[in-house]
């Protein structure tokens, strides 16, 4: 029989308002861009759209650069500093002033880039405009608002945000020469949502100014160093994709793959928040109970696996029909892609328990950035020697080798440290 008492104390539960929050937020950043994917696609045609992706591929690197690991070392250390105001102050000065120098030497670099490889001199324009979208992510603090486990202003703001992007892409872009225009709109929407993310932040957390010390941000940047060089891993199998493609081949074939899995990473949204949300109360429960954190990890995988499970299947079969609705006739060869890449849903969001909430939490993270270093190495080896033959699908199959690797070896790691939820013996509590 159903504890109908047990579900309502979940549904109220914090984890459950910021897993909700979250979703919002995701629906602002991957499910209401997929809003405008049927009509940019076919405005700026493969060509166009590919040039595009090509350029947010290539900004990704920057992007993860500039993150460096904070969305979870910050999140962790101000989950366990959440009733101490001072230290809280500290962290999060101390993550904006890294982050802005990530941005300014991230930008030196790009400089650098553009002069030496003749692909990029080519353009120019459309890789600093998409650059400036990196400053938003300088001034957003999700991590503070996910380590205290208040997510539900900041949701509404993002959301507020992308809505009005979303207007406006359909307001302005009307042929392909616009794709500099679309790409605009894109950053425009990422330095809003900073900007005011950041003011609620200083009104939320009652955050008063405060100038961190060389000492304070260095130790910022070497706490979130391994977790940035495995986030930085995984960029190389997931955001990295479409410019490695375009750097082998061309816009088009880019346009080809960029559009679908666009479609597969819309859908991967429906995954991510409920980990996120998670994750601080893991790195908590972590400290307190293994045993408890454990449970709740078997708990996810059921949970985070059959949605994965039922959105893997709805993509193999039904890839044609997505083709033909969300991106038109030009796009036949995304059918393809689109049943390759049909397999990552479920893989990821068995991975995202298996390392987000039980690795991090227990303090594997040189074994959790090992593994993603890993992948990295497999997917660029792959990617290199399955391109020239199959193109679009070539890169498709590389980065599901490289989920499968994932998968598989952090299930089996956590075995050998005792930490794999299927193989423990666990209390039947609440």
């Amino acid at each position: 029989m159903v504890d109908v008492s047990k579900i309502k104390k979940y549904l109220s539960s914090t984890v459950a308002q910021n897993a909700a929050s979250l979703y919002l937020i995701h629906f602002a950043n991957y499910l209401l861009p997929l809003i405008t994917v049927p009509y940019v696609v076919r405005v700026l045609t493969p060509f166009g759209y590919g040039l595009v992706s090509f350029g947010q591929s290539f900004i990704g690197y920057f992007s993860i650069f500039i993150d460096f690991g904070f969305n979870l070392s910050a999140t962790r250390r101000i989950s366990v500093s959440r009733y101490d105001q001072g230290e809280i102050r500290r962290i999060v000065f101390s993550v904006w002033a890294a982050k802005l120098l990530l941005f300014m030497l991230g930008f030196i670099i790009l400089l650098l880039l553009i002069n030496l490889v003749p692909t990029l001199m080519e353009n120019t324009n459309l890789l600093l405009v998409l650059y400036t979208a990196t400053l938003g992510q300088v001034l957003f603090p999700t991590w503070l608002f996910q380590g205290l486990e208040r997510m539900v202003y900041i949701s509404v703001i993002n959301l507020s945000i992308r809505v009005l992007v979303v207007v406006g892409i359909f307001a302005l872009i009307k042929q392909p020469e616009d794709y500099l225009l679309y790409a605009g709109l894109n950053s425009f929407g990422s330095i809003l949502a900073g900007v005011v993310g950041g003011i609620w932040a200083f009104r939320l957390a009652s955050l008063q100014l405060l100038i961190p010390t060389f000492g304070e941000i260095w130790g910022t940047i070497k706490e979130g160093w391994l977790l940035f060089l495995s986030m930085a891993s995984v960029s190389l199998y997931t955001v990295g994709n479409a410019f490695i493609l375009g750097m082998l081949t061309n816009p088009t074939i880019v346009g080809y793959y960029s559009a679908a899995e666009k479609i597969v990473r819309s859908l991967l949204g429906l995954i991510g928040p409920l980990s996120q949300a998670a994750y601080p109360r893991f790195a908590k429960l972590a400290v307190e109970s293994r045993s408890q954190a454990l449970l709740w990890g078997r708990r996810m995988l059921f949970v985070n696996g059959g949605i994965g499970l039922f959105l893997t299947a709805s993509l193999l079969v039904d890839a044609p029909l997505i083709v033909n609705i969300l991106l038109g006739k030009h796009y036949g060869p995304s059918v393809q892609v689109i049943r390759v890449l049909g397999f990552i849903p479920f893989l990821v969001a068995i991975s995202n328990v298996l390392g987000i909430q039980i690795m991090l939490p227990f303090g594997k993270d040189k074994l959790f950035t090992s593994i993603l270093f890993g992948a990295a190495l497999m997917n660029l080896s792959l990617a290199f020697f399955l391109i020239p033959f199959w193109q679009e699908v070539g890169m498709a199959a590389a980065f599901l080798v490289s989920e499968i690797f994932v998968t598989s070896v952090m299930f089996f790691a956590l075995a050998f440290y005792d930490l794999n939820p299927f193989f423990r013996k666990l209390p039947i509590t609440s």
